[in-house]
């Protein structure tokens, strides 16, 4: 806290008039099922993005990101997406979606710093938004409830950043809690609590430090052919009226769809059950099952919707090699995130932590790239400093 404070005391010659932290985040399964109105199962990680924010006199906008060294300059009228602007438009988008709305928004200074591993897919853009959504929200509407600022944050992504809604990452910052998991009900827009082991046990991210060149383009990719099918499958009279209520059985009797993608839609009907199990096996202390769950998904996210790579496929194994045949223990490991890269999770006893590091040494000659290792704790999610 005491940093941030100093570093916008510095930049700006003034104390700041709110200050909040928002952790960085990855999904454990279901991670593109919110198309589909699916579940999505996410942590929030003890490492988070912290910014600092006071009111001007005029109507500009100062940003500082501490973490890039870069500062970013707006005015309110000139509320537009800039290529240029990069990291700075998050900001931007979200000062437009609450000026939208009807929320006056004064000129402001803001100043950022992230202990979230950039370019690892831990959510760095969501705690930025998030952390800017809760700042302005405590200064300027506080008589506006969370429902509304959830709504307000996904309008920044779809409306300004032509992105998704991203609702997972943004529900998981504002409810996630220190020893828990959040399971996202996209259909219902609800968000739970549910208990991950944590005593004897290690959560380690490991970042394949593959480039992703491509990898946005491949998930949009997937994610249209999906829609596309599910509109193929309502000319059926007996089709369901929404995507989440479709089934394996129904899709196979549709011939007019690529067998890749049909490959794919089962993928994410199969999915967003599988965080359902999934979360019945975590509240029910089946960590057996959780296991052979989250090692299923990783199969059926290489094999069925195809975003996985050799990199992480070679991570995996190497983390399932500590599965002891017929004991019933918790060793799991799955990508998470776009895919075509990013990170792994990992999640097996302590005493293997150290191994399975020491295992990571053939990556680098094998692949050329030099794999980190994060180790992490599920953590609470929004705080006010």
């Amino acid at each position: 806290m005491r940093k941030i404070a100093a570093l916008h005391t510095e930049e700006y010659e003034s104390a700041p008039d709110s200050m909040v932290s928002v952790p960085g985040r990855f999904h454990l399964l279901g991670d593109h099922t919110w198309f589909a109105r699916g579940n999505t199962l996410s942590m929030a990680i003890d490492k988070s993005l912290f910014l600092a924010v006071s009111a001007r006199t005029d109507q500009n906008y100062r940003v500082y990101s501490a973490s890039l060294g870069e500062r970013k300059k707006f005015s309110s009228s000139n509320l537009k997406y800039r290529k240029e602007d990069r990291w700075a438009n998050s900001v931007k988008a979200v000062v437009a979606s609450f000026m939208e709305y009807g929320i006056q928004i004064p000129g402001l200074n803001i100043t950022m710093l992230s202990e979230i591993p950039p370019d690892a897919g831990l959510g760095t853009p969501n705690a930025m938004k998030v952390a800017a959504g809760i700042a302005l929200k405590r200064l300027f509407a506080p008589q506006i409830d969370d429902s509304v600022l959830v709504a307000l944050l996904e309008r920044a992504n779809t409306h300004f950043l032509k992105t998704y809604a991203h609702r997972a990452d943004i529900l998981c910052a504002l409810t996630a809690k220190k020893g828990y998991c959040i399971r996202t009900d996209h259909n219902r827009v609800t968000a739970d609590l549910v208990p991950v082991p944590e005593d004897g046990y290690s959560i380690l991210l490991t970042d394949s430090r593959v480039p992703r060149l491509l990898a946005r383009e491949e998930l949009a990719l997937r994610i249209r052919e999906c829609i596309k099918a599910y509109e193929i499958v309502r000319t059926d009279p007996d089709a369901p009226s929404d995507f989440n209520q479709m089934t394996e059985s129904l899709l196979e009797e549709i011939t007019d769809i690529p067998e890749s993608v049909r490959r794919r839609v089962i993928f994410i009907i199969r999915e967003s059950e599988s965080v359902r199990e999934a979360v019945n096996a975590l509240s029910a202390g089946d960590y057996l099952q959780f296991s052979r769950i989250v090692n299923r998904s990783h199969e059926g996210l290489r094999d069925r919707f195809e975003i996985s790579c050799p990199e992480l496929d070679w991570l995996v194994k190497r983390a399932l090699e500590f599965t002891v045949p017929d004991v019933p223990d918790l060793i799991c490991s799955r990508m998470t995130g776009r895919g075509f890269g990013g990170c792994t999770y990992t999640i097996l006893r302590n005493e293997y932590e150290q191994e399975y590091i020491k295992k990571l040494d053939d990556y680098e000659r094998i692949f050329g790239f030099k794999p980190v290792v994060y180790k992490v704790t599920p953590s609470d999610g929004v705080r006010f400093l």
